[in-house]
């Protein structure tokens, strides 16, 4: 139960982490970011439907295709809409159904399941999910490498871009290209997330709406600038999701971590970070 939280909540954090830089660098709420994760499940499903079960060529390949979506999608429609406060949510919202419709028109209402492939055995007995493993540990690396760009020479454009778009621009910096490869860049971490946790359930048109509201309160509490508050929270949560799940019923794994954040929400406001940055 412990590892099984551990794993999920990995790619908990690889999708808010995605969500954190639309927010700080487009500095707009894609309500489509579920939709992607939920592409992310469906070419894992196809890919193992052609008997390649490799979680980290289904993350690859669903990076790559969401990145091209994402990018086609903030270029034409992102970028334009982005200073109308009503237009670019209802638009992401809408592109989100548009594609729950179409999933479910490829592959049908009902769920469906990929093969997760045989555990390991640990010590005591101990069960280990293979996928898991990999999972948690792409999330970990993609995750530290997202910090170190973000802290190094090369996120400068995007620290300068989340700062003051018009200093950036004076720069010289492309502040338009630099909105869209991002925000296609974030999808592709949604994408990712999706294939690498699909083998943890089923996978269903409208399995991205409760990742969705996830990630956002995620990013609500740990912050936009803090990556290792987002994985810590993110693992957390999806250790307390699976408690539930495994006390209560999985049904009630989402709506408990919620809850939970909901709750901490009201205790505290202004998010964990905040808090810590105020004790300090």
């Amino acid at each position: 139960m412990l590892l099984d939280g551990l794993f999920a909540g990995g790619t908990y954090a690889l999708m808010a982490a995605g969500m954190a830089l639309i927010l700080g660098v487009v500095k707009v709420i894609n309500l489509s970011h579920g939709a992607f994760f939920t592409l992310g499940a469906y070419v894992a499903y196809a890919l193992a439907g052609r008997g390649v079960q490799t979680p980290l060529a289904a993350a690859a390949l669903a990076a790559v295709i969401a990145f091209a979506f994402g990018v086609f999608l903030g270029k034409s429609f992102v970028n334009p809409v982005r200073t109308h406060p009503f237009a670019l949510p209802v638009g992401t919202l809408a592109c989100a159904l548009l594609f729950e419709a179409a999933a479910q028109r490829i592959w049908g209402p009902h769920p469906l399941s990929i093969e997760a492939g045989a555990p390991w055995i640990g010590p005591g007995g101990l069960v280990i999910r293979r996928w898991g493993v990999i999972a948690f540990l792409s999330s970990a690396a993609l995750l530290g490498g997202l910090r170190w760009v973000l802290s190094a020479r090369p996120g400068l454009p995007l620290r300068l871009i989340a700062e003051d778009e018009e200093i950036a621009g004076s720069l010289g910096m492309n502040v338009e290209a630099i909105r869209y490869l991002t925000f296609g860049g974030a999808c592709a971490m949604a994408a990712a997330a999706g294939a690498l946790l699909s083998p943890s359930g089923a996978v269903t048109p409208t399995m991205g709406r409760a990742p969705l509201l996830l990630s956002l309160v995620v990013v609500i509490v740990a912050g936009m600038d803090s990556v290792a508050a987002i994985f810590l929270l993110s693992i957390g949560l999806g250790i307390f999701g699976n408690a539930c799940a495994w006390l209560l019923s999985p049904q009630w794994s989402y709506v408990a971590m919620l809850a939970a954040v909901c709750l901490l929400l009201s205790a505290r406001p202004a998010g964990i970070v905040a808090l810590a940055g105020r004790r300090d």
